[in-house]
């Protein structure tokens, strides 16, 4: 190349192709580093408590359910969520915001056990069905004879609250 050629390329900007790069030239990039910021009690009286795993908490607002990024977990930005979309929480007392994080975490506690009895039911409707494939026999066979018959064993054995469990296990 000329002079007044490199001098032009120069002076527009344009990039070498790579197969003119020598691997001299530093690389151009830089990666950033991840900084995960860590869940602080104070956070409470902004409406946030701190979720997912501990290496990068997220914040979750209490009021709304709104769940923010790593990166917004400062100060800062969780005094304005609360102060645009919650107006008229940002002067509650800090016992207000414990007493929704308690609410909060019975809740979750009565999600978790309703679906873990939804579960087993399923899971015992499906072996019974599974038993009454398996031996040939006409399903209505579970309807009429195995769950009555269940029922009056779990009565005599374990009580009411049993029964109650059994009722929600039908064979599908």
């Amino acid at each position: 190349m000329s002079m007044k050629q490199t001098s032009l390329e120069s002076f527009l900007g344009k990039k070498k192709r790579p197969s003119e790069q020598t691997e001299e030239e530093p690389s151009t990039s830089k990666k950033h580093a991840t900084f995960n910021r860590q869940y602080h009690e104070s956070y409470l009286k902004y409406g946030f408590i701190g979720t997912g795993d501990s290496h990068a908490p997220k914040p979750l607002c209490i009021v709304c359910g709104e769940m923010l990024s790593n990166e917004a977990m400062k100060p800062s930005k969780l005094l304005r969520h609360l102060t645009t979309k919650h107006p008229g929480i940002k002067d509650k007392p800090l016992g207000y915001f414990e007493r929704k994080k308690r609410e909060h975490l019975a809740q979750k506690i009565f999600m978790r056990a309703t679906t873990s009895i939804k579960e087993n039911a399923l899971r015992a409707s499906y072996l019974v069905a599974n038993r009454i494939a398996k031996a040939k026999k006409p399903f209505t066979i579970g309807e009429k004879l195995i769950l009555p018959s269940t029922k009056d064993i779990c009565r005599e054995l374990l009580g009411e609250a049993a029964v109650e469990k059994i009722e929600r296990a039908f064979v599908s």
